[in-house]
C-alpha cells in the first residue's frame, strides 16, 4: 500500500478525493431532499385525503343515508361515493354508520360489513380526527377517520385514504427527478475533477508537492537568514514573498497571498526605489533603506521585490550625538546668562546697591518660580516637566502663555517605559493641537494644562484653549489618520492620541471652553499607584 502510494502521482490523488468527497455531498444532499420530499408529500396527502373527507361527511345524501341505516334501513351509498373517488383522486372513500357497518366500499361486496379493524375509527366516533396506515382489504393504505355530525351528534363515520402501492409510485414519480439530478451532479463533477487533476499537472510543471515543498523550504530558511528584509508582489499586489526579517521591521505579519497593506505598497514600490543606490525612506520610528526591482519569467514582468536595509542603528547614533551637541550648546548658553547674572550681582554689590542687588536676585527667583517651579512644584514627573517646559518655550515664540492648572498633582511616581512614552505623546501632541489653534494670539489668549494622578494610577489629562474651536464637520474626521485642516503631510496628531488613549484602556471627551476655544479632557489607566 505504501508502494502503491509513493507511485500514485498527486494529480490522480486529486481527482480521487475530489471524486469522493463531490460523491459524498451529492448523495448527503439526495438523501436530505428525498426526506425533506417525503415528509412533504406525507402532508400533501394528509391534507388531501383530510379536505375529501370533510367534504364528504358534510354532504346532505351521506348524512340522510347514515340516519336511515342507522334506524335499521338496508342502503348504501356506492352510487353516491364512486364519482367522488375518480374525482377527488384518492384510491377509497368508506362511509360507515354508528355500528361502523360499511354504505361504500370499492369492493362491493365488502359493503354491509363492519368495518375490519374497530381501533382505527373509534376515535373518529368519539368526535376526534384520527390518521392511520395499517394493511386494510387493499392492501396496506394510509387513511384518514372522521367523524361525521348530524345536529351536533356523531351519527357515522367517513374513512378517506390511498393504498401504499399509490403512494409509492407518487413519491417515486417526484424523487426519480432528484436521484438523477444527483447522478448527473456527480459526473459532472467527477469530470471536472479530472480537468482540474489535468490542470494541476500543467501549473506545477509536472513536478510532485514534496519535490516544490522542499525547494520552497530551502529558499526560505536561505531568505529569513538575511538580514535584510526582501517582500515581493505579484502583479495585483499580493505578497508572494516575505523573510521574518521584513516581517519585524514593519511590526506586523506578512502572509502569503494577502494584499500588502496600501501603506507598505506605497513605501516600498514608489519609483524613487528604484534607483540604483536605492532610496532613503522613515517608517513609524525607524529609517530604511529600499531597493526595488522587477521580477521577470521568461521575459515577463510576474511582480516586484523590494530589497530593505535597517539604517536606524547608524542614524540613531548620528541622532545622539546631534543631540548631545545641542544639549552642550544649551548648557554653555545657560552658564554664559548665569555668569552675566552673577556679575551684575557682584557689580551691584561692589556699588553698595544692596537693596537693587536683593531685587535683582529676588526677580530671578520669581522667574525661575514662574518658567520652572511652578511646574516642578506640582509635577514630579521630570520627562513630563521637560516636556511641558520645551512647549511653553514654544508657546511664548508664539506670543502665548501655556499655564499649570493649580489642581495640578503628580507626586514622584516610576511608569513603565511604555505608559510613559504613551502619555508624553499624548500630552505633546494635545499642546501642539492647543498652540496651533490659536492663530493670531491677543495678550489674553493662552494654553492651559492640568495633569493629576489618583491613588488607584488613573492619569487625568485637560488641556484648554481659546483657539477658534472645533467645529462639527472637523470633529467627525479628527481622528482619521491623514485628516487636517494645517494642509497636506499632517493629520497624524489625533490618531495618534486615540491610538494612545486605546492602548491605555482610557477616554477621550472634547467639549468647547467657554467664551471660545476647546477643552480635551483625557482620563487613562498607567497602574502606576500614587
Amino acid at each position: 500500500m505504501q508502494k502503491l502510494k509513493k507511485q500514485l502521482p498527486f494529480w490522480a490523488i486529486v481527482i480521487a478525493v475530489m471524486a469522493l468527497a463531490i460523491g459524498v455531498s451529492v448523495a448527503t444532499t439526495v438523501v436530505l431532499i428525498h426526506r425533506d420530499t417525503v415528509a412533504e408529500n406525507k402532508q400533501t396527502i394528509q391534507r388531501r385525503i383530510l379536505r375529501v373527507a370533510r367534504s364528504t361527511a358534510k354532504m346532505p345524501a351521506v348524512k340522510r343515508v347514515i340516519r336511515a341505516s342507522n334506524a335499521g334501513a338496508d342502503t348504501n351509498l356506492q352510487t353516491v361515493i364512486k364519482p367522488l373517488v375518480s374525482r377527488d383522486d384518492v384510491d377509497f372513500i368508506v362511509v360507515m354508520n354508528h355500528q361502523l357497518i360499511r354504505l361504500s366500499h370499492p369492493r362491493a361486496k365488502s359493503v354491509g360489513h363492519h368495518f375490519s379493524s374497530v381501533k382505527d375509527p373509534a376515535p373518529a366516533l368519539r368526535g376526534q380526527i384520527h390518521y392511520s396506515q395499517k394493511p386494510g382489504v387493499l392492501g396496506p393504505e394510509y387513511r384518514v377517520f372522521l367523524p361525521v355530525y348530524d345536529r351536533g351528534r356523531v351519527i357515522g363515520v367517513v374513512c378517506v385514504g390511498l393504498t401504499q402501492q399509490n403512494l409509492d409510485q407518487q413519491l417515486q414519480h417526484k424523487t426519480r427527478p432528484i436521484l438523477l439530478g444527483g447522478l448527473l451532479g456527480f459526473l459532472i463533477g467527477c469530470i471536472l475533477a479530472i480537468l482540474l487533476g489535468m490542470y494541476l499537472r500543467y501549473l506545477l510543471l509536472g513536478m510532485e508537492p514534496s519535490e516544490i515543498s522542499e525547494r520552497i523550504a530551502r529558499q526560505k530558511l536561505i531568505d529569513d537568514s538575511l538580514p535584510e528584509g526582501i517582500v515581493a508582489i505579484n502583479r495585483n499586489g499580493s505578497i508572494i514573498s516575505a523573510n521574518q526579517t521584513a516581517q519585524h521591521l514593519f511590526g506586523q505579519p506578512l502572509s502569503l497571498n494577502d494584499p500588502l497593506p496600501a501603506t507598505l505598497r506605497a513605501l516600498l514600490f514608489a519609483p524613487a526605489t528604484r534607483q540604483t543606490s536605492g532610496s532613503e525612506v522613515a517608517f513609524q520610528d525607524k529609517r530604511l533603506l529600499v531597493t526595488t526591482n522587477d521580477l521577470r519569467v521568461r521575459g515577463r514582468v510576474i511582480g516586484q521585490v523590494s530589497l530593505i536595509r535597517d539604517m536606524s542603528a547608524i542614524t540613531g547614533l548620528i541622532d545622539k550625538l546631534a543631540g548631545t551637541e545641542h544639549y552642550i550648546s544649551s548648557l554653555r548658553a545657560q552658564t554664559h546668562e548665569f555668569m552675566n547674572q552673577l556679575q551684575v550681582i557682584n557689580g551691584l554689590l561692589e556699588l553698595a546697591e544692596y537693596p537693587r542687588a536683593l531685587q535683582f536676585m529676588q526677580e530671578i527667583t520669581n522667574s525661575y518660580h514662574q518658567d520652572v517651579g511652578a511646574v516642578t512644584d506640582k509635577i514630579k514627573w521630570p520627562a513630563m516637566v521637560g516636556l511641558i517646559l520645551g512647549k511653553r518655550k514654544e508657546a511664548k515664540e508664539q506670543g502665548l502663555s501655556l499655564t499649570i492648572d493649580a489642581q495640578s498633582a503628580v507626586t514622584q511616581v516610576t511608569f513603565e517605559n511604555r505608559v510613559e512614552v504613551l502619555a508624553l505623546r499624548i500630552v505633546s501632541n494635545l499642546l501642539d493641537n492647543a498652540i496651533a489653534a490659536i492663530t493670531a494670539p491677543k495678550p489674553t489668549d493662552q494654553v492651559t494644562l492640568r495633569l493629576a494622578l489618583t491613588a488607584t494610577g488613573t492619569l487625568t489629562i485637560v488641556v484648554t484653549d481659546t483657539g477658534s474651536g472645533i467645529s462639527p464637520a472637523v470633529r467627525t474626521q479628527m481622528f482619521t489618520q491623514g485628516f487636517s485642516t494645517k494642509g497636506p503631510q499632517r493629520g497624524y496628531g489625533m490618531s495618534l492620541i486615540m491610538a494612545a488613549v486605546t492602548t491605555l484602556k482610557g477616554t477621550l471627551a472634547i467639549t468647547a471652553n467657554s467664551p471660545q476655544g476647546t477643552v480635551v479632557t483625557i482620563q487613562v489607566e498607567t497602574g502606576a499607584p500614587k
